[in-house]
């Protein structure tokens, strides 16, 4: 009898360490589900910004905007698009 309540120690522990796993898989796919939800990119599209942008430019090149604004809007809109100022 000693060693049928070892197989179902063992038993019970495999057990236990299955459903371990299975929550795990079950974290990770809530997980995956949730950032996949997300939109993976804030703001608007890349084509909007660039036509923004040739739009600011226009604006400028005509004088309606003096370099100070010129220069704030084109950051904003090279941060959305992830580009870096040089």
């Amino acid at each position: 009898m000693a060693s049928k309540g070892r197989e179902s120690w063992g038993k019970r522990q495999r057990e236990q360490t299955k459903r371990e796993r299975q929550e795990a898989k079950r974290a990770e796919r809530a997980e995956r589900r949730q950032s996949d939800d997300e939109p993976s990119v804030e703001g608007l599209p890349e084509e909007e910004l660039y036509k923004q942008f040739a739009e600011l430019s226009a604006a400028k090149a005509n004088g309606e905007i003096d370099e100070e604004t010129f220069e704030a809007r084109k950051e904003e809109i090279w941060t959305q698009l992830g580009l870096e100022l040089q």
